[in-house]
């Protein structure tokens, strides 16, 4: 391989490190290492950084922009984006207070609940794991993150400044409406391309893996020719 290349992965809210595996098989086939951050939901937590790749590859799937440090976006040569969004609620003013009374409903289920929230989620999501995710559950960062996304706002000028951006996003998506990826494109403009997956969901990176690989591999090929 002629330029190296590593990758790191970002998940959402209610997922962890572990939901990224199949991807870094694929990526370890293509000899390039690819990093899962952790929030620490159900677990320990985990801040991976970029080592010495001269290509830099940053994955991130819904809330997971949100968590990934200033300085590796100021670092990236690629963001690849899966069912995430500027803000969250929607700009349409009926569609908004919808959205904003369906989360505040799920802060207060996960205030005496979370494990009722989280197998909602994941079954909303179309991927259901929550057997696993519900032991050790850091109930207070999982609370303190939902309600984070009544106001978290991911700042354009700064994804703008990265070289290319590929946004992935499903039209049977329930947590984040795909109109949300075509808003971000339009606002990246020329720097983005965007994918929409038939009747795909939330979890569309992790349950449509080889769908979206397949659309990014010819990417990396065109990277590992360089």
């Amino acid at each position: 391989m002629n330029q190296p290349i590593e990758a790191i992965a970002y998940h959402g809210w209610g997922f962890d490190r572990h939901c990224w595996t199949s991807w870094k098989t694929r990526f370890a086939n293509y000899q390039i290492p690819l990093t899962s951050f952790d929030r620490g939901y159900f677990g320990s937590a985990f801040s991976p950084s970029f080592i010495d790749g001269r290509y830099r590859i940053l994955l991130v799937h819904s809330y997971g922009l949100h968590l990934c440090p200033i300085e590796q976006f100021k670092q990236a040569d690629l963001l690849v984006i899966f069912s995430s969004f500027i803000n969250f609620h929607p700009c349409e003013q009926r569609e908004q207070r919808r959205s904003q009374l369906v989360l505040r409903q799920m802060i207060r289920d996960c205030q005496s609940h979370p494990e009722i929230v989280l197998n909602a989620f994941k079954e909303n999501c179309g991927c259901l794991d929550v057997e696993r995710l519900a032991k050790n559950l850091n109930h207070e960062l999982l609370l303190a993150d939902l309600k984070n996304l009544n106001i978290c706002s991911m700042n354009l000028d700064m994804l703008k400044s990265i070289p290319q951006t590929i946004i992935f996003h499903g039209t049977g998506d329930r947590i984040v409406s795909f109109t949300k990826g075509q808003e971000m494109v339009e606002q990246l403009q020329d720097n983005a391309n965007n994918f929409e997956i038939q009747d795909a969901g939330h979890a569309l990176p992790f349950t449509h893996t080889q769908v979206c690989w397949n659309l990014l591999v010819e990417h990396l090929n065109c990277l590992l020719l360089l």
